[in-house]
C-alpha cells in the first residue's frame, strides 16, 4: 500500500496553504473547489514565475506529492541544499531532507535553526511531523494534545490526528480528522483531497477497514482525480475484491501519465492474470527499473515501495531483505519492522524474522495483514 513518502513534510506545506487561504472553523457538506485541473495548471505556473526563488521548494514537493513527479521532488531538494544561510533556510532544508526521508538530516536542521533563534512555534511542528513518521508519535502526543487545547485549530487537529493515527488510536484520529475537513475554508481542491486520503490510508493499514479506506480514496479522488498515491491505493483495493477491470483502467491512467513504478508493477500482474504473460512480464521489467533509477537518486524515499515490489512482483527476495533492513534503520515504525519481517521471511532468515517480531509490539500484526493482502497478487 503506498503510504505517503513526503507525509512529514506535506502535512506542514497542506496546513500552511490553507492558513494563507483563510480557513475557518465552519463545516460544510461538501464544498466547491477549483477544478483540480485548474488548480495544478495553476501551481505550474506558479513553479515557473519562481523559477529558483526561496519557497518554490514548497510547491515542487507539493506537485511530487499529488502527481507522483518525482523530478519536482529532486529539484525541490537540491534547491534546498543550496540554501542554509539562516534559520528559516534550515527549516526549509528539513522539511526537503524530510520529504526524501533523510530524517536524522532534518532533525540535524531543526536543531540548528533552534541554535540560531528560530522560535520554538516554527520548530515543533516539524519536529512532531518527523517524530511521527519515524515511529515516536508517542513522544509528542501530549505536547500536541496540549497545543489543540492552546490553539484548537486545523493545524493542531490535523497534526495530533497523524499522531493518533500512528499509535493505532484510529477513532479519535478520524473524528480529529473530520472536524478538521469541516474547518477548511478555501477553494484548493489539494487539502481536501489529502485529509480525505490521510484517513484512507488509516483505515486501510491501523484500522483494518478496507471498505471505509475505499470511501476515503474516492473522496480524495473527487477533489484531485489525477492524485496517483490514492489511485493506487484504491486500484490495489478493488484487486483484491476482483474489480479488476476499474483496476487496471485507473492504473493505466497513472502510469500513462506519471510512470509511477508501482502503477506499473501492478498493471503487470493484471495482464499476467488475464493471460498476457510477456505483456505483463515486461511492465514489470519496466517497473523494476525505474524503481533503480529512483533508489539510485534517492535510496531512502523508495526503499520501503521498492522492498514491497521485490517481495512481490519483482521476485527478488534477497533485494527486498536488503532495502526492508535500510528502511527498518532509517525508521522504526510497525510497518517498516513487519516489512522487514515479510522480507527475512521470504528469504529464509527465521531467526532475524523471530527476533523482529519478540522485539517490537504487537501491533505490528496489523501490518503483516496488510501486506499480506498486497503481496498475494
Amino acid at each position: 500500500m503506498k503510504t505517503s513518502r513526503l507525509w512529514s513534510s506535506l502535512t506542514l506545506l497542506f496546513l500552511g496553504t490553507c492558513a494563507s487561504a483563510g480557513c475557518a472553523n465552519r463545516p460544510k457538506d461538501r464544498p466547491d473547489t477549483t477544478a483540480s485541473t485548474i488548480a495544478i495548471a495553476n501551481l505550474d505556473q506558479q513553479i515557473v514565475e519562481m523559477r529558483d526563488e526561496v519557497g518554490v521548494e514548497n510547491l515542487l514537493l507539493l506537485r511530487a506529492q499529488f502527481l507522483a513527479d518525482y523530478g519536482s521532488l529532486d529539484r525541490a531538494i537540491e534547491l534546498a541544499e543550496g540554501h542554509a544561510a539562516s534559520g528559516q533556510d534550515l527549516l526549509a532544508r528539513a522539511r526537503a531532507r524530510a520529504a526524501g526521508h533523510r530524517f536524522a538530516d532534518a532533525l540535524d536542521d531543526i536543531e540548528a535553526a533552534r541554535r540560531v533563534g528560530v522560535p520554538d512555534d516554527q520548530i515543533r511542528p516539524l519536529r512532531a511531523s518527523i517524530l511521527i513518521a519515524t515511529g515516536r508519535a508517542n513522544e509528542v502526543a501530549a505536547e500536541l494534545k496540549a497545543g489543540l487545547t492552546q490553539h484548537p485549530g486545523l493545524a493542531s487537529r490535523s497534526m495530533l490526528a497523524a499522531a493518533y493515527a500512528s499509535m493505532g488510536r484510529t477513532e479519535d484520529a478520524d473524528r480529529l480528522y473530520v472536524i478538521a475537513l469541516a474547518g477548511l475554508d478555501t477553494t484548493l481542491p489539494f487539502p481536501y483531497a489529502w485529509i480525505c486520503f490521510a484517513r484512507g490510508v488509516m483505515w486501510a493499514e491501523q484500522g483494518q477497514n478496507p471498505k471505509r479506506a475505499e470511501a476515503m480514496y474516492l473522496k480524495a479522488l473527487a477533489y484531485v482525480p489525477e492524485f496517483a498515491a490514492a489511485n493506487i491505493n484504491l486500484a490495489e483495493l478493488e484487486m483484491a475484491h476482483g474489480d479488476n477491470d476499474a483496476a487496471r483502467e485507473r492504473l493505466s491512467r497513472v502510469a500513462h501519465s506519471t510512470n509511477e513504478p508501482e502503477a506499473v508493477a501492478l498493471l503487470g500482474v493484471l495482464d499476467k492474470r488475464r493471460g498476457e504473460l510477456a505483456i505483463g512480464e515486461e511492465e514489470i521489467s519496466q517497473a523494476r527499473q525505474r524503481f533503480e533509477s529512483l533508489l539510485a537518486r534517492d535510496p531512502l524515499a523508495f526503499a520501503d515501495h521498492a522492498a514491497e515490489f521485490y517481495l512481490g512482483p519483482g521476485r527478488d527476495p534477497e533485494r527486498a531483505w536488503l532495502l526492508a533492513k535500510q528502511n527498518l534503520t532509517n525508521r522504526e515504525t510497525d510497518r517498516s519492522v513487519a516489512l522487514a519481517v515479510k522480507a527475512a521471511e521470504a528469504t529464509g532468515r527465521y531467526a532475524d524474522a523471530c527476533t523482529l517480531l519478540r522485539d517490537h509490539g504487537s501491533s505490528v500484526q496489523i501490518y503483516l495483514d496488510s501486506l499480506n493482502r498486497i503481496l498475494v497478487q
